[in-house]
């Protein structure tokens, strides 16, 4: 038997959250290229923090006066602490003179498959005591005309959101394939948004490479203005480490607490990497793997490099659905029939995209066949000895969505 060696990542954000082994030959090089996420915030700064920065009132005063408030959250997807830190909106509102019944939380998950048990998890005690919590539905009619964008998106808000006095968004900030980076008045559009201002946005505005400058990104600027016109008084936005840890937070108005969230996050992520180019590149996708509809934001490292990749995912949800490309749920379910995809050593031997998840072909088969699929690792890795060198060069990113390469990428050198 050949000798092997143990990778421990950790998996199933949404999940398990769990570490997991990954045997790799003992002969292989294998090197582990983490960020510089940095330790969890404590309590006290957390606390300190939401209270606001030192251009901006704090939402304890921003808010009085205000009969109403809604606190949007993002899905089960991203992996912002939506608990701790509604905990301490809600306590800012109370000082403002919003009682907590007063107050709405809404899940805004834009189109995507909805997963009740799960966003009701994540909310935990922020639910207790409040008046109302629901998860946007992007086809529902109950939506409110708040205005249309410069590039002609028109806005429509999720009604019982837009009613409100005083609007929060609470978001994770992370380097993003369309947008340049996530978060933000992200919560607002695509979050609460209905499917048909989904359609314009993505359909008309270009978008800019992930972790640019957001600036310079036309898509990022209309759905900043659809913020704006929908009223969006502050925004909580979360710097995530690479354990899930809060390593950074920003609060403030929407537009400028985004930008102080992505000068932190830019540190935060920066990746020193390999000095030699690898023969193979592992691709965790934790903590952003909670469904098929986020491959691409962990799938930077192996064209980065020219070589084949690994994509690691344990899903939560394991449908590939999304409202904006497949219609209504429902519809998508009846029409699709799932088939395996084909698993054959001559695929392998070329493929440059590979998915390790374990609900292939249990719960998960992916659209279409961009990427060779595999749900037994011993099996996968035993295929991929037989293409690569014996001493092969391996580079592992733990939490790939959550990185950014500190350095352009080495040259190729020949193997002796």
């Amino acid at each position: 038997m050949t000798a092997m060696q143990e990778l421990r990542l950790r998996t199933a954000a949404a999940g398990r959250n769990a570490l997991r082994v990954f045997r790799l030959p003992a002969a292989w090089q294998v090197g582990v290229y983490p960020a510089d996420w940095g330790p969890a915030l404590t309590p006290t700064q957390i606390r300190r923090a939401v209270a606001g920065g030192p251009r901006t009132a704090p939402i304890a005063e921003a808010a009085r006066g205000a009969r109403s408030a809604v606190i949007v959250v993002d899905d089960f997807r991203r992996p912002t602490p939506v608990e701790c830190l509604c905990l301490e909106v809600l306590a800012q509102l109370e000082m403002a003179g919003v009682p907590r019944r007063q107050v709405t939380i809404i899940t805004g998950g834009g189109a995507h498959r909805a997963q009740p048990r799960l966003e009701r998890r994540r909310l935990g005690a922020a639910l207790e005591g409040i008046g109302a919590w629901a998860i946007h539905d992007a086809f529902s009619p109950e939506v409110h005309y708040v205005g249309l964008t410069s590039a002609g998106t028109p806005v429509l808000a999720n009604a019982l959101a837009a009613q409100a006095d005083f609007k929060v968004g609470i978001s994770s900030v992370y380097p993003h394939p369309f947008t340049a980076w996530g978060g933000g008045a992200k919560i607002i559009l695509p979050g609460i948004c209905h499917v048909s201002s989904l359609h314009c946005h993505h359909s008309k505005l270009p978008g800019r490479p992930r972790g640019s400058d957001p600036g310079r990104c036309p898509a990022r600027r209309d759905l900043e203005e659809a913020a704006v016109l929908f009223g969006l008084d502050r925004a909580v936005c979360a710097v995530i480490g690479g354990s899930r840890q809060l390593c950074g937070l920003a609060v403030d108005e929407p537009i400028r607490a985004h930008r102080r969230a992505v000068a932190l996050a830019r540190k935060a992520f920066r990746t020193t990497m390999p000095a030699e180019r690898p023969d193979l590149v592992i691709a965790n996708a934790y903590p952003i793997d909670g469904d098929p509809t986020q491959l691409s934001k962990s799938a930077w490292p192996g064209p980065h490099h020219g070589v084949p990749m690994i994509q690691i995912f344990d899903f939560a949800d394991p449908s590939p659905y999304h409202g904006l490309y497949h219609g209504r749920l429902r519809e998508f379910n009846a029409r699709r029939r799932q088939q395996a995809h084909r698993q054959d050593p001559a695929r392998l031997a070329t493929a440059m995209q590979i998915l390790f998840s374990p609900q292939y072909g249990r719960r998960f088969v992916p659209v279409g066949e961009t990427h060779y699929v595999e749900n037994n690792w011993g099996r996968l890795i035993e295929g991929l000895a037989a293409r690569l060198p014996a001493a092969a060069r391996v580079a592992v990113f733990p939490a790939a969505a959550l990185q950014l390469p500190a350095e352009p990428p080495p040259p190729a050198v020949a193997r002796q």
